[in-house]
């Protein structure tokens, strides 16, 4: 019965990751012709499939990122407008279309499609975007990025002038092995054009003072996924590699490769106690690369704790995290009548207190992140923390944390720190 009960709640986390539904659980009853069978039935909640909804975000890294290094600036917020269709045709295919102003213009589309034959393992989708820039980041000063905007080039009155402009489309085909294992191939188009302004401020921005980047680019994703849940797991690991290629030799704007490796470990304790840890480690080639696909830590979730305020950029680099942390509480409120639409009735929300320590390394053969105070040298970070999760995916960090630099601050920060 003990092993009926580990596969009915691995069941559950199935069901709960396709991302369909609110809340799954399942119940085991014995049938009444007493025999050894058993019945097992899931409860499912759907969730809201049909999301318009409005933009309205900073254009920044992070809160913190916004506050001190923008000086909370009141021109750097995005906002528009947001379709999102989940589940269309009632077969987890889902469409995305947005309109975006403010900071950056930004027009996308994509489609995607899990599964297109009958087996259920080949899956294709789409993406296209169109963006506009009239500030972009044209250096980084000690580990900090250095804006620009059209109005200081160009005067104020002089109308509405684009720094930069971005087209990228891509087709990828998945294949799902098994429920745990998937892998994916994209072929993509990327092309950068910037002012020829920039392109003489820093003539590593696309490389060799060119003001046009243009690349045909494929990457393929091996990702074996053993998480109980993948907003914030508390049990599994992860094991995630991805391998791409910049420019195929059609256009001759560049030529860059790399190779990215994450393995994450969850594991519950006892009394509400869990573990977690990550390795990242990351590497590319040739040395000589432009600004602008330069990688590094600080963007995205590839972030060290304590260093929300620093872009470390880098040819390879190598990132270690670990946490500890108890569960604090898990509820579930119930709005009743108050909320008319019975997807959004009922609110689970659960608290964790923890503490952390991350480490790493990044390696920057140029003297393009001028004046680094953050490369080539190893870096750590400590700190106590609460984290905030609730329904549709949605996570909050509230962080104080102490770095190499011996910097202390209270950082907040959203998605799964590990």
């Amino acid at each position: 019965m003990l092993e009926l009960r580990k596969l009915v709640k691995l069941d559950e986390n199935k069901i709960f990751n396709t991302g369909l539904f609110n809340s799954v659980q399942g119940e085991i009853a014995f049938i009444e012709s007493g025999g050894n069978d058993v019945e097992v039935k899931f409860f499912i909640e759907e969730r809201w499939y049909i999301w318009p909804s409005i933009i309205f975000n900073l254009a920044d890294r992070n809160f913190s990122d916004w506050l001190f290094n923008q000086d909370a600036a009141t021109d750097r917020f995005e906002y528009g407008f947001r379709f999102d269709q989940f589940n269309v045709r009632g077969l987890n295919e889902k469409l995305r279309v947005m309109a975006q102003f403010g900071f950056k213009r930004r027009f996308t589309m994509g489609y995607r499609i899990p599964y297109i034959n009958k087996k259920q393992k080949l899956g294709i989708g789409f993406n296209s975007s169109y963006s506009e820039f009239d500030q972009i980041d044209i250096k980084n000063i000690k580990d900090k990025r250095e804006f620009i905007d059209a109005d200081s080039l160009f005067g104020d009155n002089s109308g509405r002038n684009l720094l930069s402009t971005r087209f990228y489309t891509s087709l990828d085909f998945t294949y799902r092995e098994n429920f745990y294992n998937a892998h994916a191939v994209a072929l993509s188009y990327n092309q950068i054009s910037v002012a020829d302004t920039i392109a003489i401020l820093n003539p590593d921005y696309l490389g060799n003072g060119k003001s046009v980047q243009r690349s045909l680019n494929l990457r393929y994703n091996f990702r074996r996924d053993f998480r109980d849940r993948n907003n914030y797991p508390l049990k599994g690991f992860l094991i995630d590699v991805t391998v791409e290629k910049n420019g195929l030799g059609i256009f001759n704007d560049i030529n860059q490769g790399s190779l990215n490796l994450k393995v994450s470990r969850y594991k519950p304790l006892k009394h509400n106690f869990n573990i977690a840890s990550s390795i990242t480690a990351y590497t590319s080639f040739p040395q000589n690369q432009p600004y602008t696909t330069l990688n590094g830590l600080g963007f995205a979730n590839e972030l060290l704790k304590g260093y929300e305020l620093y872009v470390i950029q880098g040819q390879h680099y190598i990132m270690h995290k670990s946490e500890l942390k108890k569960r604090l509480f898990s509820i579930e409120a119930n709005l009743g009548k108050l909320m008319p639409l019975k997807q959004f009735r009922k609110v689970p929300i659960a608290g964790y207190v923890k503490i952390y320590f991350d480490q790493g390394y990044v390696e920057n053969n140029l003297d393009i992140s001028t004046g680094s105070i953050l490369s080539n040298r190893y870096l750590y970070s400590y700190g106590v923390g609460v984290d905030l999760v609730t329904y549709y995916d949605a996570v909050l960090r509230l962080e104080y944390s102490v770095n190499a630099l011996n910097e202390a601050g209270f950082f907040i920060n959203v998605k799964a720190g590990i």
